[in-house]
């Protein structure tokens, strides 16, 4: 079944209320303050059943200007408007409001109506028809139908309901497969259920057991009961009128301007990158640093403009801006919205939200400029493929990405089809190909350089390599260049793939230096600082070189601070071992004055051993792990 939201709209006492009950018999009005005062304060819902089955909900929202903050809320998330217009009164300055107002919001379906016709001459509603013709130019509702009505008498109520036919049947159904959103624009009490609150589905399907999230609070919640215009129901899609309970726990929280959505599909920020359009009949200039009142959804919240690429913007100008928002809130890709002015109270422009910004932007800068000229203006993969390198080095979930676009799982993965050879698929997420190129070119460089300086250890120590990129990236992208096969790990350093140390002449003569005074020392491994002492003023090939022999097994390290030649420690390990052939059981003593040497040194081999797991403690002597 296809749902649709209609809404009313135009300057108060023109008859919406009546027209609406003419069309559903249903009356909007059900405040005592309504009834008294003979004005909509308050948004009313009333449900339509078209002939070819499509359910449509219609929206009576305020007309007084005191209320257009309630007509808003209620034009949010409509797919068409019925524009109404008084014979006897004409267009009024309500009227031009609402037009900027559905104009902004995006509403590109209407009909214009004409209200009060058993009160007007013929000369009258001709003369409205072409102050709406004026009116409407280069407005989405340039061209639409006008119809002549009267509610009290019923005069064109049919012809009404036929082009209202006509304009749904033009229309689609809202798409199912987003995450589901509702923008809370009414709460009230119920017995036995507590707050119940309602708005329009504009996005997605919810059902009774479903967990949502409200925002920008982030608070998680459970649907407790569903209905659609007052009918019980296990299930509501887009394009839905819904009232709606919760579980235990997040009640409290449901107020207008809250959005219920589904659990990480919105992004929650205090700064939005924009559109911005100034309306046509803006009568002053809006200039930069202005303090507004941002509508979005249902919500209302006070910012500051600033302009990325003015200094100030006049009646029909356009740009692109940030609002900085006095407290947070939670949107998506593409929602509008809509900005009005302090004093004068009029609503002054809107436009489209690009993206929910983490930094101040420069202005008057080419690169912030191009990059929000690509979120609004590009195509799916351009936007995709700006947010992954938005991201930088860091990948991104191209799930959340999709949601945050407004796009379902499937067209997600087709765009990121599409982008196969410009992005990179790493655990974690998704990457843009040109900034891991870019990263690996400067990681290859800096090896290069390293390779060249320090020729004989074996790379350069990888905690120096990982501070090149970022730390919540670094090990997904070392592990992706080894997986390429540019790049090797080996016990804590990193080298180009193909590096060798290099030996020179200079390098052969300090090698056989240094192993001869390691040979020379046997099993009394000489203390790192006097070697140190002996050969530090080599220069830099004495460190490089003592690092590659203990890599390379020429030298073993029983400590940090004592090594010992390969052959002595082959000899002390063959002699430990034959000691095991007369006793199960070997002490320190035993093993000390077999190879002859003092206790310090029989225990730097003992516990070496120790940590090497080829024997173990016991008692006051060590049993080997495995037998000889």
């Amino acid at each position: 079944m296809k749902h649709l939201v209609f809404g009313t709209a135009g300057h108060v006492d023109h008859g919406k209320t009546l027209l609406t009950k003419a069309l559903t018999g249903v009356d909007t009005d059900r405040l005592k303050e309504e009834k008294l005062r003979g004005i909509t304060i308050e948004l009313g819902f009333a449900p339509m059943r078209l002939s070819d089955g499509t359910v449509l909900s219609l929206v009576d929202v305020p007309g007084h200007e005191k209320f257009v903050k309630t007509m808003m809320a209620g034009a949010s998330g409509i797919d068409g408007v019925l524009l109404v217009t008084a014979a006897d009164d004409g267009v009024m300055p309500q009227t031009a409001e609402h037009l900027n107002i559905i104009r902004l919001l995006g509403v590109s379906a209407g009909l214009l109506i004409i209200t009060k016709c058993d009160l007007a001459s013929e000369a009258r509603i001709s003369e409205v028809e072409a102050q709406l013709r004026a009116l409407t130019q280069d407005s989405p509702l340039e061209g639409a139908p006008i119809l002549r009505v009267s509610a009290a008498t019923g005069d064109g109520i049919p012809a009404l309901r036929q082009a209202m036919e006509a304009l749904a049947a033009d229309l689609n159904q809202r798409a199912n497969s987003q995450p589901f959103r509702l923008n809370i624009d009414r709460t009230f009490p119920v017995s036995g259920f507590g707050t119940v609150a309602s708005g329009t589905l504009t996005e997605g399907t919810l059902s009774v057991g479903q967990q949502l999230m409200l925002y920008p609070a982030e608070e998680t919640g459970t649907v407790r009961s569903l209905q659609n215009h007052n009918k019980a129901v296990p299930t509501v899609q887009a394009g839905m009128r819904t009232a709606l309970s919760l579980t235990a726990g997040v009640r409290d929280g449901l107020e207008r301007g809250v959005t219920l959505a589904q659990p990480n599909s919105m992004c929650t920020t205090s700064t939005l990158d924009v559109f911005l359009q100034i309306t046509p009949d803006c009568g002053f200039p809006i200039r930069n640093s202005s303090r507004l009142h941002l509508f979005h959804g249902t919500r209302e919240v006070i910012c500051r403009l600033r302009l990325l690429n003015a200094e100030v913007l006049h009646a029909g100008d356009s740009g692109y801006a940030q609002l900085e928002l006095s407290e947070a809130m939670s949107v998506r890709y593409g929602d509008r919205f809509l900005l009005r002015f302090f004093s004068p109270v009029i609503t002054v422009g809107g436009g489209q939200i690009l993206a929910g910004a983490s930094r101040r932007l420069k202005r008057q800068n080419a690169e912030v400029l191009q990059r929000l000229e690509t979120l609004h203006r590009g195509d799916d993969a351009a936007r995709l493929l700006r947010h992954t390198e938005d991201s930088g080095l860091i990948p991104v979930d191209p799930m959340r990405l999709g949601r945050l676009m407004n796009l379902s799982p499937a067209e997600t993965e087709a765009v990121i089809a599409a982008l196969n050879d410009r992005l990179v698929t790493l655990p974690g997420g998704i990457l843009s190909r040109r900034l891991w190129d870019e990263a690996w070119t400067a990681l290859a460089d800096t090896l290069d350089s390293w390779h060249r300086e320090y020729s004989l250890l074996p790379g350069m120590p990888l905690s120096q390599l990982r501070q090149k990129l970022p730390a919540e990236a670094a090990d997904v992208l070392l592990s992706d260049y080894v997986r390429e096969g540019r790049l090797v790990l080996q016990e804590g350093y990193a080298a180009l793939s193909g590096f060798t140390p290099v030996f020179t002449r200079e390098h052969q003569i300090m090698r056989r230096k240094l192993l001869h005074f390691y040979r020379e020392a046997w099993f009394l491994a000489p203390d790192k600082k006097d070697v140190d002492a002996k050969f530090e003023s080599r220069g830099p090939i004495y460190p490089q070189l003592l690092n590659y022999l203990r890599m390379n097994g020429e030298l073993v390290s029983l400590t940090p601070r004592y090594l010992v030649h390969k052959d002595a420690y082959d000899a002390a390990l063959s002699l430990f071992r034959g000691l095991f052939a007369e006793k199960s059981n070997v002490t320190l003593a035993d093993f000390r004055t077999a190879a002859g040497i003092s206790r310090k040194y029989a225990q730097l081999f003992l516990e070496y051993w120790d940590r090497q797991h080829l024997c173990r403690r016991e008692g006051d002597g060590r049993v080997l792990w495995e037998r000889p």
